[in-house]
């Protein structure tokens, strides 16, 4: 695994329980990998966030587009980081509420989650969390927070053979080759959105990412320093933090050039001089005309049923009158 690691380039990763029972198994899980990547992974630093102190979101304590103290001390470790570690109980199905309440804390403008890579692992019993996982991967959509799809982790603490000790360490080696495998999958994907080994043709807005490039990958973390609480730019400079002028530039003349080429292509096939003759009118014409055969096919329908209807009836007028003259001939 180490030699895996070796060579990589570094990155810190802010990790957050979802549990605030001391004897969690979810923080065992934290605390765990914490120990590895000082002891046999390279390359990855891990910040434990401790997000018992955030006041539940309310936007009234939002004063003057500030947050509160703690709240401000939150979300600056949070956009420090590189990527993300979620360790979570499943709590009714679902996501728990002290978690749930720090992602909506850090998702307020600006939204210091957008661009991140994330992992998530979870300890429960039946299907080990399965559930909650998913809700956070679907809230990740949501926030830009991109999860890593595999390895998944999930661990039911109750099945033998025995998980954690009883000081609450996680104890089982399958489990620890398994955090592992996440964390190392963590790294590979958060080097690979900072850029770092670059392929061009995986890249679906290539254009927009020229000249944005260094050793050190994209810069994709605005606001290092001043208030958080600041509202991005509206503009197209303000995407992803790049504050480039000819990232806007670019935007521009390129929404400029595809409206002026769409506009000569329109001249060109479908205004004619006379607009008499214009799409619309052809539509209705084109419309008019298909009604108009149609009904002109249920004349001639209706017509030859009449016809039939009127030879039949005179063949047994005729049938009939025979048969009288016949009648009176014989008598």
């Amino acid at each position: 695994m180490e030699s895996m690691a070796a060579g990589k380039p570094g990155i810190r990763v802010a990790a957050l329980c979802g549990s605030l029972r001391k004897g969690s198994y979810n923080k065992a899980l934290l605390r765990y990998a914490m120990e590895i990547t000082k002891d046999e992974l390279d390359g990855i630093e891990i910040d434990y966030v401790d997000i018992s102190s955030l006041p539940m979101l309310d936007t009234d304590l939002e004063v003057d587009g500030k947050y509160p103290t703690v709240v401000e001390a939150f979300r600056r470790r949070i956009l420090a980081a590189d990527s993300i570690l979620f360790a979570s109980p499943e709590y009714n199905y679902s996501v728990t509420g002290v978690l749930k309440n720090a992602i909506d804390w850090a998702s307020r403008p600006p939204n210091v989650w957008a661009n991140k890579a994330a992992a998530i692992v979870s300890v429960a019993g039946s299907l080990g969390g399965a559930r909650a996982q998913y809700h956070y991967r679907q809230i990740g959509v949501y926030l830009d927070l991109h999860f890593i799809n595999k390895p998944e982790f999930f661990l039911n603490a109750f099945q033998p053979p025995a998980k954690f000790d009883s000081d609450g360490n996680l104890i089982d080696p399958a489990s620890q080759e398994r955090m592992k495998a996440v964390l190392l999958a963590l790294q590979a994907f958060t080097l690979r959105l900072r850029g770092c080994n670059f392929n061009p043709s995986t890249i679906s807005e290539f254009p927009r990412q020229i000249n944005k490039l260094s050793e050190d990958g994209h810069v994709l973390t605005p606001f290092i320093e001043g208030n958080l609480a600041q509202r991005f730019n509206t503009s197209s400079q303000s995407k992803l933090g790049i504050t480039s002028e000819a990232y806007g530039w670019y935007d521009l003349e390129t929404c400029n050039n595809e409206r002026n080429v769409l506009s000569r292509f329109q001249d060109m096939h479908f205004r004619l001089k006379d607009k008499r003759y214009t799409p619309n009118a052809r539509e209705r014409v084109y419309k008019f005309a298909l009604v108009a055969s149609w009904v002109f096919f249920l004349i001639v329908f209706m017509l030859d049923y009449r016809v039939k209807s009127a030879e039949d009836v005179c063949c047994k007028r005729n049938v009939f009158g025979r048969s009288l003259d016949l009648w009176v001939a014989y008598n």
